[in-house]
């Protein structure tokens, strides 16, 4: 493997409630959100420190009024969140989805954003395509003039796929890839830095052989929440 095109970086991506950033400002956001919440309903739940609040606000609603809904998680760490709260693991096999909630790395003007530092982006995609509604709950400090200002791309890869990938990144403007470790689905993710990130850099990079999935979220229709 060319050195000069990795670097090495494995990070686990862990939420420990005592150290998450902006804690007070995120649990505001989730609570924004309960109220959407009715008996019976199939709700995406997305990934992230905001997401993991939003879940345990939702799973105190959903225990306190003895409610059914069912979850389509986008981690295992929001899986167990649902499962300590009695609230059903769904799929989307079998389930449709009446609406969704994610949180965002970066947000822009335009509601463009970029996702995946958390290493959930391919599941975190198919919920928001899925669903006829989801709410983006974004602090402050996610909100950006350009997207790449604070995070670079992550883009999820088959893992022999990823010199190839790499090599045809850097062909479409990256500036520097990082493999930071594995995704939940074995997949690889590529920490890849843009110099610009332009409107039709997401599609450049999904059919790219060997991509699963990238985190940039250009034009998609979500309500912002902040």
């Amino acid at each position: 493997m060319n050195k000069q095109l990795f670097e090495n970086k494995n990070e686990k991506h862990i939420v420990n409630i005592k150290k998450i950033s902006n804690k007070e400002e995120k649990i505001e956001l989730a609570k924004k959100i309960v109220c959407k919440v009715k008996d019976g309903q199939v709700i995406g739940f997305g990934s992230g420190s905001t997401s993991y609040l939003t879940a345990i606000e939702i799973g105190k609603l959903v225990k306190e009024k003895g409610w059914s809904i069912k979850a389509i998680p986008t981690s295992s760490e929001i899986e167990e969140v649902c499962k300590q709260y009695g609230i059903e693991i769904g799929s989307l096999v079998e389930d449709d989805i009446d609406w969704a909630f994610d949180g965002a790395d970066e947000v822009d003007s335009n509601k463009n954003m970029i996702k995946g530092m958390g290493a959930a982006m391919f599941k975190e995609k198919l919920n928001i395509i899925s669903s006829p509604v989801t709410y983006i709950l974004v602090d402050k400090s996610k909100l950006v003039e350009n997207l790449g200002e604070k995070h670079p791309v992550p883009v999820e890869v088959f893992p022999t796929a990823m010199k190839f990938v790499a090599n045809e990144l850097t062909k479409i403007g990256a500036i520097k890839t990082v493999y930071r470790g594995m995704t939940e689905n074995n997949n690889a993710i590529l920490d890849t830095k843009f110099k610009i990130i332009t409107e039709d850099l997401e599609k450049q990079i999904k059919i790219i052989s060997g991509v699963i999935e990238s985190g940039l979220f250009i034009n998609y229709d979500v309500e912002i929440i902040n």
